[in-house]
């Protein structure tokens, strides 16, 4: 089918009254590349804002999902950052899931829409509504100097291991600044290697002695960029669950987490919650979601 006749069948479900599958059908069928090339195509030929059109015709969190099927990630980064400052408190728990398991060049993209759509910038409003040593670590990352070495130093990296043993289990109290730098400067595969030389050195694991060493909202922001690092589906998996477990859902975390890995890692991600959880992630969305928006989600969690 030809973008304009896609378009056409698009324009169609949407007036449409039985509307969730013939969208569902019509946009999970499509890469994301191919989906933003049918959005472009759709805003020309129609001289209409496909995303306004989506938000009039539908409603609900089937509606939210669709709207983020035709964002880059880039656009949904900044939305859910937005939002999770947005009015009175902020969702902690969004802002760190975003700041702290993306890439130097992910954030500085990130930065950039984010003052394209709110004409805001980020790191003032990051910084007026975080406090303490947990607003010196995201700031740190919005400054996008973490290392890009690919193969790591393993003196350096030892080094770095030996420095955070000494910044936390080997002295009374915390060093934070230690962790700050740290956690904030080294590339992924050298917070690997830091990580394995500090099993080395240590009863506990980095993850053990993180969790030992802080408190509240520093130690989820260091737990994250320390898991998403090291096992990024066990990370996934484990938001996921904490999304669906118990009473209720919490539907913006569920859809976040499936989102930032749509077409990535789905099946990984599922292994790793059978593994972790022994249930099956695919059922645990579908016994905790319905309608059009449990469609959705299970197409996409049931993907790659």
């Amino acid at each position: 089918m030809e973008l304009d006749a896609e378009c056409e069948a698009l324009k169609t479900a949407l007036k449409g009254k039985e509307k969730g599958d013939q969208l569902i059908n019509l946009v999970l069928m499509k890469n994301k590349r191919d989906r933003l090339a049918l959005r472009e195509a759709y805003n020309n030929l129609y001289g209409s804002d496909l995303l306004k059109d989506l938000d009039k015709a539908l409603h609900g969190n089937f509606k939210k999902v669709m709207m983020d099927l035709f964002k880059t990630p880039t656009e949904r980064d900044a939305f859910y950052l937005y939002k999770s400052m947005k009015g009175i408190g902020t969702n902690d728990e969004a802002l760190i899931e975003v700041l702290c398991s993306r890439s130097n060049e992910e954030i500085k993209k990130i930065i950039e829409e984010y003052k394209k759509q709110f004409n805001d910038d980020l790191e003032r409003k990051v910084s007026s509504d975080t406090s303490g040593n947990y607003k010196k670590f995201l700031i740190s990352l919005l400054q996008c100097k973490r290392s890009e070495n690919s193969v790591p130093n393993d003196e350096e990296c030892k080094k770095l291991a030996e420095d955070l043993f000494k910044a936390g289990e080997g002295k009374i109290g915390t060093d934070e600044a230690t962790f700050n730098k740290v956690f904030a400067l080294s590339s992924p595969p050298e917070l690997f290697s830091i990580n394995n030389f500090y099993s080395q050195l240590s009863r506990r694991s980095l993850s053990e002695a993180v969790d030992k060493e802080f408190s509240g909202n520093l130690k989820l922001a260091l737990m994250t960029i320390l898991e998403s690092t090291i096992s990024p589906q066990n990370y996934y998996a484990k938001r996921i669950n904490k999304a669906v477990k118990g009473l209720g859902t919490n539907d913006k975390m569920l859809i976040r987490n499936l989102l930032s890995r749509e077409g990535i890692d789905m099946r990984e991600i599922r292994e790793a919650y059978k593994n972790i959880f022994g249930k099956d992630m695919v059922q645990d969305i579908k016994d905790d979601t319905s309608g059009d928006y449990q469609k959705i989600l299970v197409t996409i969690a049931s993907g790659n």
